[in-house]
């Protein structure tokens, strides 16, 4: 059984077991990176007014070769420490430390509530 797990605003400490799965609509440049859509407003007025100054409803949150890698992995079905061994061995030494770096990368991806958690076996919400 898998229950998703909702944090709190501020992330303190994420354990590397969880399943990280993303929340975000996302696409890919014509570089092959992949950038973030995030609603500019739910408010139907302001996307009205967005709309009317011909604006987009969208912010665009561009990722870099590493992030992408890791959005990518990020399909709710591997731990962080899975989607760390797959970057290891993509990058090889180029990605030192790489479940430390990627259990950054999610705390804030999970600050901004772009990506939410799941624990296998888990019986309660955390957070």
């Amino acid at each position: 059984m898998t229950v998703q797990i909702r944090l709190p605003r501020k992330v303190d400490a994420i354990n590397a077991d969880w399943i990280p799965a993303r929340t975000l609509e996302w696409r890919e440049d014509e570089a092959g990176l992949v950038f973030l859509l995030k609603e500019k407003s739910r408010s139907r007025w302001m996307k009205w007014l967005i709309r009317k100054a011909g604006k987009s409803q969208f912010f665009r949150i561009h990722l870099d070769r590493f992030g992408t890698a890791a959005w990518k992995l990020a399909d709710g079905s591997r731990s962080i420490k899975e989607i760390a061994t797959a970057m290891q061995a993509q990058f090889g030494e180029e990605l030192a430390d790489a479940d430390v770096r990627l259990v950054r990368f999610f705390t804030m991806l999970a600050g901004s509530r772009f990506v939410v958690f799941a624990r296998a076996g888990m019986d309660a919400n955390v957070g």
